[in-house]
């Protein structure tokens, strides 16, 4: 089905070079609402640590209502689209071929998962858009054009893992261009595929993001709309400090875990920016 252009939202309108068309497939509304968007992009060659980023950030993420944009490539894109639906939220593929072009064998039970109606708590199902129609063959060309839509219509873009001359990082310049958060996962130095994610924290271009907290720090959920939700995380540390301050002894005390282990969790959380440190004791920030 192709979007009306007098249904285009302001995001759309801004994509630059200018979109034509847009066709699209399930859950229009994912893309014309107001609710925080944020694209997930990386390498094709995805290591275990950027599939446990994934795994692990995901849930606070989808918690917090933000819709996850990608390009349904396999490695990160995918990795990114899954977690999103097992975690109950709301999710756009970007192709870079035409709407009705039929994907890979492999690709086919996400693909669908994506379009269920029931893959959402609200029964409605995801989104699958392009600006190419019918059954039109991807060409090379193509997914770079695709990477314009991506960023463009997200308020910020995460590069988990990519090289330093991956699709990623032409995701990643466009997102400056556009006037969008650029967000990166620190990688192992030694990695081929962090040289792009470290580069960009290293020159500058993007801002380091150590937990989902970072993430939604920079998009602009405030630390003072995380506390209205702290009950909803599963974290009994965060719990115990939500009651009051405590000191480590405390808190090793209340949790039966040692003191090492409760330092290394109140790291965490300050790094993130959860948590805070005065006089010996530690409070939620």
């Amino acid at each position: 089905m192709e979007l009306k252009k007098e249904r285009w939202n302001e995001s759309l309108k801004k994509v630059k070079p200018e979109i034509k068309n847009l066709y699209y497939k399930g859950n229009i509304d994912l893309l014309l609402d107001e609710s925080p968007k944020l694209a997930i992009v990386g390498s094709r060659r995805m290591t275990e640590y950027g599939a446990r980023v994934i795994e692990k950030w995901m849930p606070l993420l989808v918690d917090r209502g933000v819709t996850i944009v990608s390009g349904f490539m396999y490695g990160v894109d995918q990795a990114a689209h899954r977690a999103c639906i097992e975690n109950g939220g709301k999710t756009i593929a970007v192709l870079g071929w035409g709407i009705d072009w039929p994907v890979a064998s492999q690709d086919e039970e996400l693909y669908q998962k994506i379009l269920e109606v029931n893959s959402l708590p609200a029964g409605k199902a995801g989104l699958i858009v392009s600006e190419y129609e019918k059954a039109m063959v991807p060409e090379l060309w193509m997914f770079p054009q695709r990477n314009r839509i991506v960023a463009g219509i997200s308020d910020a873009v995460l590069v988990v893992e990519g090289a330093v001359r991956s699709g990623s990082l032409i995701t990643a310049k466009l997102a400056t261009q556009f006037g969008k958060k650029l967000l990166a996962v620190p990688g192992q130095v030694t990695s081929r595929v962090a040289e792009g994610t470290n580069g960009l924290i290293r020159d500058g271009k993007a801002k380091a993001v150590t937990c989902a907290e970072d993430i939604l720090k920079e998009m602009g959920l405030l630390p003072g709309q995380l506390k209205l939700k702290i009950e909803d995380i599963d974290d009994p540390m965060l719990s115990l400090l939500a009651d009051g301050e405590r000191s480590v002894d405390e808190l090793s005390r209340l949790l039966k875990i040692n003191v090492s282990q409760v330092l290394g969790k109140l790291t965490e959380l300050t790094l993130c920016g959860m948590v805070t440190e005065a006089g010996g004791k530690y409070r939620l920030d």
